[in-house]
C-alpha cells in the first residue's frame, strides 16, 4: 500500500473531513509542529512536501519520513489524547497548504466515520512496517543496497517522470538520505558515487533522477 491517507478515503469522507477546521498555508522551512510543545491539532497535507524529524537526547537530528499530499500531521497525539508533549518536529521542504482542525474535532470525525478509522490503521501498520524492514536492512545490508531500495521508495512515493528518467525533487540533503537509512554521510556520497557510475542514477543540487528504475530495484535487491 503506497497510498495517502485522503487516497484511502471514501468520496464522502474525504468531502466530511475537507469541511473541518480553516485553511493554513507555510513557508518552506516552517516549523509546522515542534517536538516537545503541547497540542494537539490535526493538518491534513494539501501541498508541498514535509520532512518528519526527531532531536535525540545526545543532540542529533533524526529524518523519520517524508509526508507528501494527502498525509496527516499530528494525528498521533489526537488519537492518543493525554496531554503529553509533541513526539517529532514537522518542517515544510517547500511552501506547503494545509487544512487545520482541532484534535476534538478530529476525534469526532474518527468516531462518526469508521472507514476512516480502518484508513488511519492502514496507514499506521504501513509505517510500521517501513520501519520495521529498515532497521532490518540495517544489519543485513551494505549501504548502497539499503540507499538503492530507498531511492526506489521514494520514486514510487514522490518521482515525477521527465524525459531523463523520474526525477526525485525532494530538498533532502546527503546528511538527511543517510538519516533516514541508518548510515553515514561518507557512506551516502561513496553509494551514490557507485550507483551514478552504473547509469542508475543522475545527481545534481538535492535532487536525484533515477536512469533505470528496474536495475535499481534489482541493486536493491541483491541481484
Amino acid at each position: 500500500m503506497s497510498g495517502s491517507f485522503l487516497d484511502l478515503l471514501s468520496d464522502l469522507d474525504r468531502s466530511d473531513l475537507l469541511s473541518l477546521g480553516r485553511p493554513r498555508a507555510f513557508r518552506r522551512g516552517a516549523s509546522i509542529v515542534v517536538q516537545g510543545d503541547h497540542s494537539d491539532a490535526v493538518l491534513v497535507l494539501l501541498r508541498g512536501l514535509v520532512k518528519v524529524t526527531l532531536d535525540t537526547d545526545d543532540g542529533h537530528e533524526i529524518l523519520l519520513s517524508v509526508l507528501r499530499p494527502g498525509d496527516l500531521i499530528g494525528e498521533f497525539e489526537a488519537v492518543d489524547h493525554d496531554d503529553g508533549p509533541r513526539t517529532a518536529t514537522n518542517v515544510a521542504l517547500e511552501a506547503v497548504d494545509t487544512r487545520v482542525m482541532t484534535g476534538e474535532d478530529f476525534r469526532s470525525y474518527l468516531e462518526s466515520h469508521p472507514g476512516a478509522v480502518l484508513a488511519l490503521l492502514r496507514g499506521i501498520i504501513h509505517r510500521l512496517r517501513k520501519a520495521d524492514q529498515r532497521r532490518i536492512d540495517s544489519g543485513s545490508q551494505d549501504t548502497v543496497r539499503r540507499l538503492a531500495h530507498l531511492l526506489a521508495e521514494l520514486a514510487d512515493e514522490h518521482g515525477r517522470s521527465t524525459s531523463a528518467g523520474i526525477d526525485i525533487d525532494i530538498p533532502l540533503t546527503q546528511q538527511e538520505l543517510a538519516s533516514l537509512i541508518a548510515s553515514s554521510r561518507e557512506s551516502i556520497v561513496r553509494s551514490l558515487r557507485s550507483l551514478r557510475s552504473r547509469r542508475l542514477v543522475t545527481t545534481g543540487r538535492r535532487r536525484i533522477t533515477i536512469r533505470d528504475l528496474d536495475g535499481l530495484r534489482r541493486e536493491a535487491d541483491g541481484q
